[in-house]
């Protein structure tokens, strides 16, 4: 009888880590299975009920960094990430919706990150990139020293 309870143990938080993809019951998965196989060997309820919890607790301590660094998403610098912090020069007027400026010697969608407006010729930092736009701050209005010119 114990077994079953054990199974449905199992079950349960098999399912549970299927729709949350969490690596926290998988743990306890693995436990239940060795409550499973002690229930098997005719183990007393209170010796499966600890090997369930060593079982489960030595699996999450040893095994859990390994899988989190294995499914953990790599996030790879491309050559744009190098435009970040440098200098664009401002094409078309750029405001919060629209613009363009030259940045690596190619034009680029741009726009600034507040309600401030650059005018053509104007140099602003590149903040960042969001998909295929530049996020722009002007030269003038921030404290920032220039890494590098890129034009």
């Amino acid at each position: 009888m114990v077994i079953w309870i054990w199974l449905g143990v199992f079950i349960v938080l098999a399912v549970i880590e299927g729709l949350t993809y969490s690596l926290v019951s998988v743990w306890f998965c693995i436990g239940s299975l060795a409550a499973i196989a002690a229930a098997g060997l005719g183990f007393p309820e209170w010796a499966q009920i600890i090997i369930f919890v060593l079982v489960s607790g030595m699996t999450m301590l040893t095994l859990r960094p390994y899988f989190l660094k294995a499914v953990t998403p790599r996030v790879t610098k491309t050559n744009l990430d190098r435009l970040e912090g440098t200098v664009a020069v401002v094409t078309k007027r750029v405001d919060k919706f629209e613009g363009v400026a030259k940045a690596d010697g190619k034009e680029w969608s741009a726009r600034t990150q507040d309600d401030s407006v650059l005018e053509v010729g104007e140099q602003a930092y590149i903040l960042r990139i969001e998909g295929v736009r530049l996020i722009l701050e002007s030269v003038l209005n921030s404290n920032r020293n220039p890494n590098r010119e890129v034009n």
